[in-house]
């Protein structure tokens, strides 16, 4: 009752969470694992992601604060992370996009989801599903990798993507009219 000032939401599987204006992040729904109890004195976010049980913010000053279950370390933050613009949420694992273009990833890795593809530069955006990963680079081009069990890998000729999700099973990406 009385939320107001929501600049934006994220849903992780049996909890949501809403970045207001100022800063702060109100988060609600089953807390089986702390994912609704934001730390204490969390303010200056820009961004918010949920995972399935986790949850991470990224604050103006570039870092990362992550609450929830840890149990395959998606919730625990590589040592020095810094300079992030971007942050996404897998099931059981996270991704950072830095300011100079690279994806950190952290957590599971069970199918290869933060095993980042070598060389992977240029990226503008990221995206996580479940056990997969997608990052959207600056040309318009998509690059995934993870489980593709579900056929999570990029169709071919996929160009000129302007934004991109990452589903639990599956993915989208935004591509213009022709």
């Amino acid at each position: 009752a009385g939320l107001s000032g929501v600049t934006a939401i994220a849903a992780g599987y049996d909890h949501s969470l809403a970045l207001k204006s100022d800063g702060t992040v109100v988060a609600w729904g089953l807390n089986s694992y702390g994912q609704t109890k934001v730390p204490a004195g969390l303010s200056g976010v820009t961004a918010i992601a949920a995972g399935t049980y986790h949850n991470l913010a990224l604050k103006s000053d570039g870092t990362v604060v992550a609450w929830g279950l840890s149990g395959k370390a998606q919730a625990s933050l590589p040592a020095g992370l810094s300079g992030v613009t971007a942050i996404a949420a897998g099931y059981a694992h996270s991704l950072a996009l830095k300011s100079d273009g690279t994806v950190v990833a952290w957590g599971d890795n069970t199918y290869g989801q933060i095993t980042v593809p070598a060389g992977l530069s240029g990226v503008i955006a990221i995206a996580a599903g479940d056990w997969h990963s997608h990052a959207l680079k600056s040309d318009g081009t998509v690059v995934s990798w993870g489980d593709n069990s579900n056929g999570n890998t990029v169709p071919a000729g996929l160009s000129r993507v302007s934004a991109i999700v990452g589903g639990g099973r599956f993915s989208l990406a935004i591509v213009p009219n022709p």
